[in-house]
């Protein structure tokens, strides 16, 4: 019994960062509302640090497709960026989340994964593209014209951070009935 509840907690991680790549690549997700960053916390809270490179590596291929195949642009230093806060949100899963999993530490976690990234990646597209001004207020008119991803991406990150979170903790909390039933069979 005790095998099979180790595969199970071992495949749902895969299962959900799959599962947000998938529904990347097929699926159109306006402003923001794919929960790659809840799947990588929960990733990174679950499975050891030695496995965080295929998820890593699955997400980056799903970008370099999407940007060169999908929309047609080139890839630069932003996507660099991008990936970089992929490993760290996974590893503030493997810090925060690892040893003790509650309510607040998951959505601060979440909201700090979400406010990082929507403060980093702005920055690049300002220091990046030719869209805003190098300016002060270019930098100001890009985090505002970003304001409408990065409040669906801080609502839809937290609450599937809370529900991923929540159903594998509920789950864990019913082993023990299982068993005793199992048990009795």
């Amino acid at each position: 019994m005790k095998q099979i509840e180790n595969r199970k907690l071992f495949v749902l991680p895969y299962l959900l960062i799959l599962g947000a790549a998938v529904l990347r690549l097929t699926v159109s997700h306006p402003y923001n509302l794919v929960p790659i960053f809840s799947c990588l916390l929960f990733f990174g809270a679950s499975r050891p640090k030695r496995e965080l490179p295929i998820p890593l590596l699955l997400l980056i291929g799903v970008d370099i497709f999407l940007t060169t195949h999908q929309y047609g642009f080139p890839l630069t230093a932003g996507h660099v960026v991008t990936w970089a806060w992929y490993l760290a949100i996974a590893l503030l899963g493997a810090g925060m989340l690892r040893s003790s999993i509650s309510m607040p530490r998951v959505v601060g976690a979440s909201l700090l994964a979400s406010v990082s990234f929507f403060l980093v990646s702005n920055f690049t597209v300002w220091a990046e593209w030719g869209m805003y001004a190098k300016t002060l207020g270019g930098l100001g008119a890009c985090y505002i014209a970003a304001l409408p991803f990065f409040r669906n991406s801080l609502v839809s990150e937290t609450a599937f951070s809370l529900l991923i979170f929540g159903l594998a903790k509920y789950s864990e909390a019913f082993k023990p009935l299982r068993r005793m039933q199992d048990a009795r069979s």
